[in-house]
């Protein structure tokens, strides 16, 4: 068991580091920039191939978000057949679970990809607010962030707070509730 979570652990960080390369490149941070030499290094052996497969669609790469979400997929079927080998019997139902799981680790791994958004826009405000990080990350959140902008008190902006617990509850109370939903639906 411990074995499976492990698994789904660095599935997920992967996933959310292809999905930051994701908004990064949204935002317009130069291919040179460290942070995106580094997600580039994580995640070329599946964008490069993927690339080849799905075309840009107005301008958004949805190679990377399709291509995260059939590692995630193919990750939760792999570990339904390794519960099948451990002894567990098959249902029908396991299929639509295993792809509903894939899809909600997806929207988890964008909601972690937001908030390293976010924590690295809180640190670059105080330490380098010109940076080109931090105008990408800022063009990253504008459309989440802007709703609620009237939370400007002079300088400060507390409307990535906002976002950030919205996020820290949706991963932490919304995807184990669903997943037990989901489950509960299911079996």
């Amino acid at each position: 068991m411990i074995l499976i979570q492990i698994i789904e652990l660095i599935t997920l960080t992967w996933a959310t580091v292809m999905l930051l390369r994701f908004f990064l490149q949204r935002g317009g941070l130069s291919v040179s920039h460290p942070l995106a030499q580094l997600c580039m290094t994580l995640t070329d052996w599946i964008a490069r191939p993927a690339r080849k497969m799905i075309r840009p669609i107005k301008g958004w790469d949805t190679a990377l978000p399709v291509a995260a979400f059939a590692v995630l997929l193919l990750v939760q079927i792999a570990l339904l057949v390794v519960r099948l080998s451990m002894g567990t019997t098959f249902s029908p139902a396991q299929i639509p679970y295993a792809v509903a799981n894939a899809l909600l680790y997806l929207t988890l791994s964008a909601a972690y990809a937001l908030i390293a958004c976010l924590i690295i826009q809180m640190v670059l405000s105080f330490a380098d607010p010109y940076n080109a990080l931090m105008r990408t990350v800022s063009t990253v959140l504008a459309p989440f962030t802007r709703p609620f902008r009237f939370l400007r008190i002079g300088r400060i902006d507390f409307s990535g707070s906002l976002i950030f617990i919205a996020l820290w509850l949706y991963t932490g109370v919304g995807v184990p509730y669903l997943r037990y939903l989901l489950r509960a639906w299911l079996f």
